[in-house]
């Protein structure tokens, strides 16, 4: 639970990667944020066409109170995020339809936005067949307000969840999943009711 932003997108040439890495690790380094860099270049400068190595390429970062960033690559030059990477139980089917996700919902507005600006120029730089969906809408609009309102949204949400949790107990013979599931739902009569309260009066 969280908002969050999706991606999914390949290189698009092989002879970009170093550049990409050297451009992310100056950004990290600027923002004091810690980062990992991988193979950073493709072998023979070129992209496998059928399947894909062992290796990982690209670099992934870190912004504080926020999930990792990958700007990884199988060597087909299509992004993956590094910790799903297991060429022993996935196919590159698999891997080449996976979105990456990084959760914001801790950082901040002023990080989200950061990274979205982030993407925007490298995708504009460096990728191609990119897609990007973003839950704060900022991507899309730009509307520093729409992103904040969001945000706020969803802390409401994730405060009033995490209060049921602490206000009511788990049933005896209830499972967790049954027991998340019925918060789950009193949240959102709860959340339903506040919205109603606020139409205005006919």
């Amino acid at each position: 639970m969280g908002l969050s932003f999706h991606y999914k997108g390949a290189l698009k040439n092989p002879t970009l990667l170093k550049k990409m890495v050297e451009e992310v690790a100056d950004i990290s380094r600027a923002n004091q944020w810690k980062f990992q860099v991988f193979e950073e270049a493709f072998p023979g400068h070129a992209f496998t066409i059928d399947s894909y190595d062992d290796s990982v390429y690209g670099i992934c970062f870190n912004p504080p109170h926020c999930e990792v960033v990958c700007l990884t690559f199988l060597s087909n030059g299509k992004m993956c995020a590094y910790y799903n990477f297991e060429s022993s139980k996935a196919s590159i089917n698999e891997l080449d339809d996976t979105y990456l996700s990084v959760k914001t919902q801790f950082a901040g507005p002023e990080i989200h936005k950061q990274l979205i600006t982030i993407f925007d120029y490298l995708n504009k730089k460096y990728f191609e067949n990119f897609d990007l969906t973003d839950e704060g809408n900022y991507w899309e609009t730009k509307n520093d307000q729409l992103l904040e309102d969001t945000f706020e949204k969803y802390t409401n949400l994730i405060n009033g969840f995490n209060s049921l949790l602490d206000t009511i107990p788990i049933g005896e013979r209830e499972t967790i999943e049954a027991y998340l599931i019925r918060i789950a739902e009193i949240n959102n009569k709860k959340n339903a009711n506040n919205n109603d309260s606020e139409l205005p009066k006919l």
